[in-house]
């Protein structure tokens, strides 16, 4: 108990702790302790319907101490409890509380009666509790009236009444039996037995009957679906709700999802197709933002959402202090990237910058403290403090605010805003910022500020260096004189003059990286000898080489042109496989670095860059080639914090063309240094080993499957080097107890036909190196050719082997005449 207490008191958002802790203070009967639990828990997460009923339960035992203040917190405790989750059960236990505590409120019993139909009153196998429960209120309050009217017969006021409940009744019928519900022939039975006979029935009530008839046995169908699935059930659902859609009735499609989302609480892609629908279909303020309110405690990790919400905020007139408050709320659950806070504050800047467009001031004047600046300055504040400068990769927020002040005409702030941003080196080398520079200036500036950005560009070496550079020239050509257009043109030359001489310098580098350090010191003394040899023995003749006959003493002298890969070339004819203790990497860079290997050899420079740039700034890639050129499957990838190196190798085994790619660490093999064995060789409690798996079986598939039992941490599935399945995986859950429950009732569980085997993780150990040492090697006979190779001799089959050594004769050369009896025969 008091662990799970400290736990919940520092990570405030772990629900499994809240979970526990309660389970320890229900047993001891705290209810006081339970209660604060529960209001600090429902604060951060929504409750199940289970959780509200055992809360609602435990208050309900202290109304007799004090009934109307028990009275009134269980009614507002029921009213929260229905926002989390439809649960058919929540709302019947609700207005059964309600008869009986609101025994004399006969309105505010059947408004609770009619919220609970309009939220899960069309609930196809459930949904009849609620509407049998309505009508059974309803008659008995009937029946009360008759009771009276048999003392006093001639009571008109209890006639019109006891004509009014009638209505009443006869209208629950009516409408219950228009809805597609399970059991409705029997609430049909009961409808004709209530008014004495069929024939009084109007026609139109029986059409509407077998309509909603027919209709329940297609809906029965998808019932069946989602019975026979496993839990989540979500393919189900989502075959249901598409049907739903089609058939175009915004109520029973929202009872649907409402169903899909109770069982499948976070899932974002459901969330999120929910709410577009309700945005783009239903419309209605009260109803949209409600969903949205349930939808970010849910899912409080998905950016999109809080967007989605600021947005529907503002769609439907909430006040500003509402969007700020929600925008607060946003930044309090702590995204995990950069990006993420940057599409956040960019959807908030949207909102003030239409604000600030709809509000007119006095006498046209600006207010001095601008919201939209704070906002601005709050984001680019909140994003540098908690990732650094340069976190926005794209300058998307700088880049708005520029835009913003240019249509303000504020074109010093909007200068000032580009230039500070295109100081930082992050930025500097984006054409992209440069032309969106060079446009506005285009737009809000003059001919001579457009001219200087466009210095300012061609001297920093962007990605589209070239790009600009004709740019520049087009410029001049539209808006420039002959001299602006010569002046531009000799700049452009001296660039690209520029830039051509770094890339030959570059290449010349990397010519002289993929030489060894030993076979350049062997070079350099080979020439210093030959010049020396070639001064003292000047004029004397030199001796002919003999040329061998032996085609297999000759060497090409070729020399590797692979430019950029840090290996030595091979210098014979056939080409020489690099081992990666070749390739020449400086040792002090070692623990920025990581290996990467098992590379389809289709894959190039970019696909890696493509995989590992969001885990940080890449300094180098350096994918290790053959001489002609191609990849031999394995590189190095450098970066400039070691932080960004334990994050490379978290994405070991990412696939990459189809192929696992391995991330390990930079060694040092001189030191005798091997990479550490990643996973465990012990026995591991809380981690299972799965085989017999089908070949076809899919991550997803076994995720759905084992998170029956617990909660799931991580799944790993072997596969060969080429990425294919082999039929065999790791599953390892938060508890141990998950996992011994997993193998009880999933062992032996058929998967596409093939029975599964699944035990608790117990790998063998590694052979060690003694071990391997150890080994009697295998022979190399397999290599030489069966015609010429020594036949074994057993000591068993000759006993003076020991004592006599077997003489073997050279074979007599064959002459010219032997050859050529062989050809006339």
């Amino acid at each position: 108990k008091q662990w799970y207490q400290r736990r919940v008191a520092i990570t405030a958002g772990d629900y499994a702790s809240h979970v526990e802790l309660l389970k320890y203070l229900n047993s001891g009967g705290d209810i006081d302790r339970c209660r604060e639990v529960r209001e600090r828990m429902s604060g951060i997460f929504p409750l199940t319907p289970e959780m509200w009923i055992q809360w609602i339960n435990q208050e309900k035992l202290l109304l007799p101490i004090n009934r109307e203040k028990i009275q009134a917190s269980v009614e507002k405790l029921y009213e929260r409890a229905v926002q989390d989750y439809q649960s058919v059960r929540l709302w019947h236990q609700y207005c059964n509380d309600a008869i009986q505590v609101l025994e004399y409120d006969t309105e505010r019993i059947r408004e609770i009666f009619e919220k609970a139909l309009r939220s899960a009153g069309l609930h196809v196998t459930s949904g009849s509790w609620l509407w049998d429960q309505y009508r059974q209120y309803e008659t008995s309050l009937l029946d009360l009236i008759d009771e009276k009217l048999k003392t006093d017969k001639n009571d008109e006021i209890l006639k019109t009444k006891r004509r009014k409940q009638d209505e009443i009744v006869n209208n629950l019928y009516t409408r219950q039996l228009s809805v597609p519900l399970k059991g409705m022939d029997i609430t049909y039975r009961e409808y004709i037995d209530w008014a004495g006979s069929e024939s009084i029935i109007s026609s139109t009530v029986k059409e509407k009957f077998e309509s909603a008839k027919k209709k329940l046995e297609v809906l029965l169908e998808f019932e069946e679906q989602i019975e026979n699935s496993p839990s989540p059930h979500r393919a189900a659902y989502q075959s249901y709700i598409n049907f739903e859609r089609k058939e175009n009735n915004p109520s029973r499609v929202m009872c649907t999802m409402e169903r899909a989302i109770a069982d499948n609480p976070l899932d974002c892609g459901l969330w999120c197709s929910y709410l577009e629908y309700l945005d783009q279909v239903v419309r209605h303020g009260e109803v949209v933002l409600s969903v949205y309110a349930r939808a970010v405690r849910n899912i409080p990790w998905t950016v999109e959402v809080w967007c989605s919400y600021l947005l529907a905020l503002q769609r439907h007139g909430k006040h500003f202090t509402h969007v700020e408050s929600t925008m607060e709320e946003a930044l309090k659950n702590g995204f995990g990237d950069a990006t993420s806070y940057v599409t956040l504050y960019a959807c908030y800047l949207d909102f003030h910058w239409r604000q600030e467009r709809s509000v007119t001031h006095e006498n046209g004047d600006k207010p001095k403290v601008n919201a939209l600046d704070r906002a601005f300055e709050d984001a680019i504040n909140f994003i540098n403090q908690q990732f650094g400068e340069g976190a926005d990769s794209h300058g998307q927020l700088t880049m708005f605010m520029a835009e913003v002040d240019g249509i303000r005409g504020d074109v010093d702030s909007m200068r000032n805003l580009l230039s500070d941003l295109l100081l930082l080196p992050v930025y500097k080398e984006q054409s992209r910022i440069w032309m969106f520079y060079i446009e506005l200036e285009q737009r809000y500036g003059t001919k001579d500020s457009v001219r200087n950005v466009f210095r300012k560009a061609i001297y920093c070496n962007t990605d589209a260096c070239d790009y600009i550079l004709n740019q520049f020239l087009l410029f001049e050509r539209l808006h420039g004189t002959l001299e602006t257009y010569d002046n531009a043109y000799l700049k452009v030359k001296r660039v690209q003059k520029r830039n051509a001489e770094k890339i030959s310098k570059e290449n010349d580098r990397r010519r002289n990286e993929a030489i060894p350090d030993g076979k350049k010191e062997r070079k350099f003394e080979a020439k210093k000898r030959k010049l020396s040899d070639d001064s003292k023995v000047k004029g004397k003749p030199k001796k002919p080489k003999r040329l061998k006959d032996d085609a297999s003493s000759k060497k090409d002298t070729s020399v590797s042109q692979n430019l950029g890969v840090p290996f030595s070339a091979a210098s014979s004819s056939k080409p020489k496989q690099h081992s990666s203790e070749e390739v020449t990497i400086d040792k002090s860079k070692y623990n920025v670095t990581v290996f990467v290997s098992n590379l389809s050899y289709d894959a190039n420079e970019d696909h890696l860059n493509e995989v590992f740039k969001n885990v940080g700034d890449i300094v180098d890639i350096r994918l290790v080639k053959s001489v002609n050129g191609k990849s031999r499957g394995f590189g190095y990838i450098e970066f400039h914090t070691r932080e960004e190196v334990m994050s490379a190798l978290e994405l070991d085994r990412v696939s990459i063309l189809g192929r696992p790619c391995y991330v390990s660490e930079c060694k040092d093999k001189d030191r005798g240094t091997a990479a550490d064995f990643k996973f465990k060789t012990c026995i591991e409690a809380h981690k299972l080993y799965i085989s017999n798996l089908p070949y076809k079986t899919t991550e997803d598939e076994l995720r759905k499957i084992f998170s029956e039992v617990g909660e799931v941490k991580s799944i790993r599935m072997v596969t060969t080097k080429g990425g294919k399945f082999k039929g065999f995986s790791y599953i390892e859950y938060l508890s141990e107890e998950a996992a011994k429950n997993a193998v009880i009732k999933l062992n032996g569980l058929e998967i596409q036909g093939r029975a599964i085997q699944v035990a608790i993780s117990n790998p063998p150990k590694k052979a060690s190196a003694t071990t391997k040492l150890n080994a009697t090697p295998k022979t190399s006979s397999f290599l030489v050719p069966r015609s010429v190779a020594k036949p074994a001799i057993s000591l068993k089959d000759n006993p003076s082997s020991n004592k006599e050594k077997e003489v073997y004769s050279k074979p007599a050369m064959l002459s010219n005449s032997d050859f050529r009896k062989f050809l006339t025969k």
